[in-house]
C-alpha cells in the first residue's frame, strides 16, 4: 500500500541572496581577472620604467666617468709639463715664460693646489734678475694681478655661504721711526712704540673686531655659537707687500648660562699670494676662517690748504668665515667632523 502513495516534490524557492550570488559570481570572477591583468600590466610597466631609468643613469654615470677620466689625464699631463717648465734652470726658460706657465697652472689648479710657494719662488727669481727695474716691476705686477684675480674668484665662490668683512689698519706713525730721536731718545722711542701698540688693531668700521654666528648640536638641540675675531698688525713690509698678523678667535656661547672659551691665537704672514680656499684656519664645527690681503697703499693726507701734511700706510684685510665643504680639494674635513655630521642625519 506504501507503493501506491503519491510522493509530492517540494520545490525550494531561492531567496534573493542566492539569486545575487548566481548573478554576481561571474561578475566577481571577471573583475578579479581584470584586476590581476591590470596589476600585472602596472607592475610590468613600473619595472620597465625602472630598468629604463637605471639604464639611463648607468649610461650617464659612464659618460661622466669617462669625461672625468679624460679631463684628469689631460690635467695630469698639463700639470707635469707646466711644473717641469717652471722648475727648469733660467738658461733654458725665461722668467716671462715661467710666469706664463704659472698663469696656466693657477687658472686650472688653484682650487686643489697650494700655489703660494710657486708665486713666492718666481717673485724671488724676479727680485734677483738683473733686468731693467721697469721690467722687474712689470713682472711683479703681473704676479700680483694673477693672484688677486684668483683670490677674487675664490671669494666670489665663498660669498654664496658667507659675506667677507673688510678690516683696515692705518699707520700714521711710521715716519717717526725714521727720525733721529727714535734711535737716540729712549723716551721718544717708548712713546712711539706705545702708540703703535694702542693703534695696531685692524678695525671693522669703528669696531676692533668682527663677529660670526654659528650653531653647535649638543645632542638634543642646537646651541648658538659666536666667533669673535680680532686681528693685530705686528709688522708689515711695503716693499714685499706682506703683513705679519696675530689672529685672535674667541668662542662665546650666549644664553642663560653664557660662557666664553679661552681665546685662540695664531700668528702668520699675509701677502698677495695666499688663497682663502687653501690658506685658512680650521675652527669648530668644520668651519674655516681665511684672512687675505686686499690692498696695501701709501697715502698723503692733505692739510686745509691742500698741501701734504702727513703720510700714512693703509692696509686692508678681508676676513671670510665659511664651512669646510667649500674649502679646496686639498683641505678635507677631519674624520670626526664627518662622523658627527652622519650621526646628525641619522
Amino acid at each position: 500500500m506504501a507503493a501506491d502513495q503519491k510522493i509530492d516534490h517540494v520545490v525550494h524557492k531561492k531567496d534573493r541572496w542566492e539569486k545575487a550570488d548566481i548573478i554576481l559570481r561571474p561578475i566577481g570572477a571577471l573583475i578579479t581577472a581584470l584586476t590581476i591583468a591590470y596589476v600585472s600590466y602596472a607592475a610590468s610597466d613600473y619595472l620597465s620604467k625602472g630598468q629604463e631609468k637605471d639604464a639611463r643613469t648607468k649610461l650617464y654615470t659612464e659618460l661622466m666617468t669617462k669625461r672625468e677620466d679624460s679631463e684628469s689625464a689631460l690635467r695630469k699631463d698639463m700639470f707635469n709639463s707646466i711644473m717641469s717648465n717652471i722648475l727648469k734652470d733660467k738658461a733654458s726658460v725665461s722668467l716671462d715664460e715661467k710666469i706664463l706657465q704659472l698663469e696656466l697652472l693657477t687658472y686650472n689648479f688653484h682650487e686643489s693646489l697650494n700655489l703660494m710657494p710657486l708665486f713666492e719662488y718666481l717673485n724671488r727669481c724676479n727680485n734677483v734678475e738683473k733686468n731693467d727695474p721697469a721690467v722687474r716691476q712689470a713682472y711683479k705686477n703681473r704676479l700680483i694681478k694673477m693672484s688677486k684675480a684668483t683670490i677674487s674668484k675664490q671669494i666670489s665662490t665663498l660669498e654664496a655661504v658667507s659675506k667677507p668683512i673688510t678690516l683696515t689698519y692705518e699707520d700714521t706713525l711710521f715716519t717717526y721711526k725714521n727720525k733721529k730721536e727714535y734711535k737716540t731718545d729712549s723716551a721718544f722711542r717708548a712713546r712711539i712704540d706705545d702708540l703703535y701698540e694702542q693703534n695696531s688693531i685692524a678695525l671693522n668700521g669703528s669696531d676692533p673686531f668682527c663677529m660670526y654666528t654659528d650653531s653647535v648640536f649638543n645632542g638634543k638641540t642646537y646651541d648658538s655659537l659666536q666667533q669673535v675675531v680680532r686681528i693685530k698688525i705686528l709688522d708689515y713690509d711695503t716693499t714685499e707687500a706682506s703683513v705679519r698678523v696675530r689672529l685672535t678667535i674667541q668662542s662665546i656661547h650666549p644664553g642663560k648660562n653664557a660662557t666664553s672659551e679661552m681665546p685662540r691665537q695664531t700668528e702668520f704672514i699675509v701677502n698677495y699670494f695666499e688663497f682663502p680656499m687653501i690658506d685658512n684656519t680650521r675652527l669648530k664645527n668644520d668651519m674655516r676662517l681665511a684672512v687675505v690681503l686686499n690692498s696695501m697703499v701709501s697715502e698723503n693726507k692733505l692739510d686745509e690748504t691742500g698741501h701734504p701734511a702727513t703720510k700714512s700706510n693703509r692696509i686692508e684685510l678681508k676676513v671670510i668665515y665659511f664651512p669646510g665643504s667649500r674649502s679646496s680639494l686639498k683641505e678635507k674635513p677631519y674624520f670626526d667632523d664627518i662622523v658627527s655630521k652622519l650621526l646628525l642625519k641619522n
